[in-house]
């Protein structure tokens, strides 16, 4: 039987209401309606959507009568064009989101209450003309700033001082034409993710960039950048990550990322892209490992300025002009790439010693291009690292050197079995004119000699497995002689 004591404790925690749980406690819900609380491990979960400013106010003044941490404070969907001066006073709020409800104004004195524990702000999805440079200035504990989707024009001089600590800045979709030298004045220490895409920039701000020598990553995609220059990225020297896709680049000069030795991935996929120079990725030579050049203009693979590259694991250049391989197009930098796309090009042939060099080569997307015919000899160095082979939608005709597609795809034994074996891969039997699946081809009636399986399974035991078996058929022998 319980104890006394412990019966009367139950019976308290039982009758205890729904809205209170450990030290933080929600106000009784008819205070807040419309808002909603919850009790978080970290404190209170505010969230305040489809109200006016009035309702708004009057929920803060309620949270303000007691002491209490509030971890998220979410105004979303409201009609809320202005922030009042000193709305959050004698609040606690660590997070605090004012999304999609038609803000254009933030009142100098309307965040400067909060700013000693205030951690992430998010503005995003309002109508925001400019960048509340004075509204944000005591904000000096803050990590996270979003303002995307808003109607900022232009980024002038120090409009973030005061964010000492900030981490990271998404600007993304504004209307941002103009980067003032300066703008980024004060973010040097912390800032370590810069989005500056879905603008209307024209050129790279170098001026304004050179500042942030700690940046990890700067994403620029969507602008209207036609040019970029050796020198553009000058001092970004830890950068990691570099986003200038779908812009509009015509080529890549020589020298132009020769800052940027610490690069990992580099994205210019959705340009206009015809000419890599063979220098156009100097310095890069240690640490790229991710290029995407998709979606561009080019006609060949830009083999020479991709050589130094040995560190390089994902290549994509699917959709290009891209009509052939040379049979040294991977010589030098290909047996670290573990990722190919070529998908949606105009190949006709594959070289017969092409592939030769791949020798990590887990995925291979040749899908949508012109391919009538892919012998084993030209797959053979690469099928027992193979993965993944896409070679959908190609018009290939069924004959034996299609093969080794069967083999290949009955030794898989990994997490990719499913996908390979729902992919609908046909050829064309010319004399019947119909199609068969690659992987089902009448290699009888097409005397060819079916191919074994590649490389994962075995029909035999293997060596170790052997030895395995004959240990312990001696260790019976030798209990049963005992």
């Amino acid at each position: 039987m319980l104890p006394r004591w412990l019966l009367v404790g139950c019976v308290v925690l039982y009758a205890r209401p729904a809205y209170q749980q450990g030290a933080q406690q929600c106000p009784p819900p008819n205070t807040m309606t419309p808002c909603s609380c919850t009790v978080k491990k970290n404190g209170l979960d505010i969230l305040c959507e489809f109200t006016e400013q009035q309702h708004i106010q009057k929920a803060m003044n309620t949270l303000r009568s007691k002491p209490m941490i509030i971890f998220y404070l979410k105004l979303r969907h409201n009609n809320l064009a202005k922030l009042p001066s000193y709305i959050f006073l004698g609040l606690d709020i660590r997070h605090l989101t004012v999304h999609n409800s038609s803000l254009a104004v933030i009142e100098d004195s309307s965040l400067s209450s909060i700013g000693n524990k205030l951690t992430q702000l998010d503005v995003s999805q309002n109508s925001l003309a400019t960048i509340p440079t004075s509204s944000f200035t005591h904000l000096n504990h803050l990590l996270i700033l979003n303002m995307n989707h808003n109607k900022v024009t232009a980024v002038h001089n120090r409009a973030f001082m005061g964010l000492d600590t900030l981490e990271i800045l998404t600007l993304y979709e504004n209307r941002i034409s103009v980067v003032d030298g300066e703008a980024f004045k004060g973010l040097e220490k912390k800032l370590k993710r810069l989005n500056l895409g879905g603008n209307d920039l024209t050129a790279v701000p170098q001026k304004a960039l050179a500042l942030l020598e700690n940046l990890k990553k700067l994403e620029m995609q969507e602008n209207r950048i036609a040019t970029i220059s050796e020198g553009d990225f000058a001092g970004l020297r830890n950068l990691d990550s570099l986003g200038l896709a779908h812009n509009q680049l015509r080529e890549v000069p020589a020298q132009v990322f020769s800052h940027l030795t610490f690069l990992n991935s580099l994205e210019l996929e959705g340009n206009v892209i015809q000419r890599v120079d063979e220098k156009a990725f100097s310095g890069l030579e240690e640490n790229l490992q991710y290029l995407r050049l998709g979606d561009n203009r080019l006609h060949e693979i830009p083999s020479e300025a991709l050589r130094p590259l040995h560190r390089l694991r994902h290549l994509d250049l699917r959709s290009n002009n891209i009509t052939y391989i040379s049979e040294d197009a991977f010589t030098g930098y290909g047996d670290s790439i573990t990722f190919l796309n070529l998908q949606k090009n105009m190949i006709h042939q594959l070289p017969t010693m092409g592939f030769d060099n791949l020798n990590s080569l887990e995925t291979l997307n040749l899908q949508n291009n012109k391919l009538q015919h892919i012998p084993e000899e030209i797959m053979e160095p690469i099928l027992d690292t193979l993965r993944v082979v896409d070679i959908m939608d190609n018009p290939l005709i069924c004959d034996c050197e299609l093969a080794w597609y069967e083999a290949w795809l009955a030794g898989l034994r990994d997490r990719d079995d499913e996908m390979m074996q729902k992919k609908r891969t046909v050829c064309t039997m010319v004399n019947e004119h119909r199609e068969y699946s690659v992987a089902k081809m009448p290699l009888e009636k097409m005397n060819c000699k079916r191919k074994p399986a590649y490389g994962r399974t075995s029909s035999g035991p293997t060596t170790c497995q052997s030895i395995s078996v004959a240990a312990n058929a001696l260790v019976v022998i030798v209990i049963r002689i005992l």
